[in-house]
C-alpha cells in the first residue's frame, strides 16, 4: 500500500512539473508580447490546466489504484447479490441500488442508528459508489462525503444536498475479510469510519474474482 501511495505522489508531481514546462514557451516569448496580449495568453494556459487536471488526477488513481480479483470471476448478478445480503444485517451499514450502480454508506436516518453515530460526534457521512464493467470484470469506486447534523435525531437527521468526491485510499485485507464478517460485529464496535465499509464490500468483491479500480468521479 505504501507503494501506491508514493507512486501516486510521484505521478502528482510529474503532472505538475509537465504543466509548468507548458508554461516555459509563454515566459520566453513573454518580452515580444504586449501585457494584455501576455495575460490572455496566461488566463488561457490556466483555463486549460483547470479543465485537464482533475481528469489527469482521475486517470492517474485508476492506473495506480488497481487491485486484482482472486480466483475466477463469478457473474455479475451474483456478486450484486452477495453484497446487497448485508441489507438483510442488523447492522449500521447499507447498499442501494441507482440504476445501473449500487451506493453503500450509513444508516444515518435510522432512528436506532443515528444516535449512536450522534455520540460518535459524526459531522459527515461516508458513501462508496460502485460501477460495474462486465467487459473486463472490474467494479470502479468512487468515494463521496456528505455534510451531517443530527441534532433532531432520532426525530430527524439533515444532511447536505452534495455529496463531494474525496478519495479515500485504504483497503485492509486482513482485518475486514468480507461483508460476512459484519455478522460477528454487534452495535459498539462500529466507529462510523469508512474503512468499516469499504474494506468488507471490496474484499468480497476481489474475493468473487473481480477487479477493483479507485476513480476520482
Amino acid at each position: 500500500m505504501i507503494k501506491r501511495y508514493l507512486f501516486t505522489l510521484g505521478a502528482l508531481f510529474l503532472l505538475v512539473t509537465c504543466y509548468l514546462l507548458t508554461l516555459l514557451p509563454l515566459q520566453v516569448v513573454r518580452s515580444d508580447l504586449s501585457t494584455a496580449t501576455y495575460v490572455k495568453a496566461l488566463l488561457v494556459w490556466g483555463a486549460l490546466v483547470a479543465l485537464s487536471f482533475l481528469p489527469a488526477v482521475s486517470m492517474i488513481i485508476k492506473k495506480i489504484w488497481l487491485f486484482h480479483g482472486r480466483g475466477t470471476p463469478i457473474p455479475e448478478t451474483e456478486l450484486r447479490s452477495a453484497l446487497l445480503t448485508l441489507n438483510a444485517m442488523k447492522i449500521p451499514v447499507r447498499i442501494v441500488e441507482k440504476r445501473t450502480r449500487l451506493v453503500a454508506g450509513w444508516r444515518y436516518d435510522d432512528p436506532t442508528w443515528c444516535e449512536y453515530m450522534a455520540f460518535a460526534d459524526i459531522s459527515k457521512v461516508y458513501e462508496m459508489r460502485l460501477s460495474f464493467s462486465r467487459e473486463n470484470h472490474t467494479v470502479t469506486v468512487s468515494d463521496r462525503f456528505r455534510k451531517v447534523n443530527f441534532d433532531l435525531c432520532p426525530v430527524r437527521v439533515k444532511t447536505g444536498l452534495l455529496a463531494l468526491p474525496r478519495p479515500f485510499f485504504s483497503l485492509e485485507k486482513r482485518k475486514y475479510p468480507g461483508v460476512g464478517q459484519y455478522e460477528d460485529m454487534s452495535p459498539t464496535d462500529f466507529h462510523f469510519t469508512p474503512t468499516e465499509i469499504k474494506s468488507p464490500l471490496l474484499n468480497t468483491i476481489l474475493a468473487h474474482g473481480w477487479n477493483v479500480r479507485f476513480s476520482l468521479f
